[in-house]
């Protein structure tokens, strides 16, 4: 069932205009995420990237279709001449948990420019975490003729 007090017009307008307030923009962004997943008309989204481009904050509208493209994977922008002019989902799947992590944000007034916001979507990394005993062995091999105890008082002033 479709929301009949969302206003498009509107929840664009005061997104645009809170572009300086990280959680005021969170709270808009979600309301506009809500009427895509009832709906399905991404036009609020796309319309949020281009308010955003045209205050001159590239940021944003990338941070507005990458977050989207998680909540709904699969989505795929359509562009002409370099500018958005829709985003498609008809063949992605709604993604429930970013759609959770989303309103989760907006509960906790979460700036959509903050580091929390950011680290809620990021992929994960493959990128194994730093091995200090291998570094410490690697470096004690690569030059002979630091003494391990000078390595280890350095190592430990530092």
């Amino acid at each position: 069932m479709t929301n009949a007090t969302f206003c498009a017009d509107k929840c664009v307008a005061n997104f645009a205009s809170s572009v300086g307030n990280g959680a005021t923009m969170t709270k808009h962004y979600v309301a506009a995420s809500n009427y895509v997943i009832e709906s399905r008309d991404t036009t609020p989204i796309t319309r949020m990237y281009q308010a955003a481009k045209r205050r001159g904050d590239a940021k944003t509208a990338t941070l507005v279709v990458s977050t989207f493209t998680k909540v709904f994977v699969g989505a795929t922008a359509t562009r002409k001449n370099k500018q958005l002019v829709g985003i498609k989902i008809a063949n992605a799947t709604l993604s429930n948990e970013a759609v959770s992590i989303l309103h989760d944000l907006a509960e906790d007034k979460a700036s959509m420019r903050g580091p929390k916001f950011a680290k809620a979507f990021k992929a994960k990394s493959d990128k194994p975490d730093f091995d200090l005993i291998a570094f410490v062995a690697r470096t004690l091999k690569n030059n002979p003729t630091v003494s391990a105890g000078a390595f280890s008082a350095a190592f430990s002033a530092a």
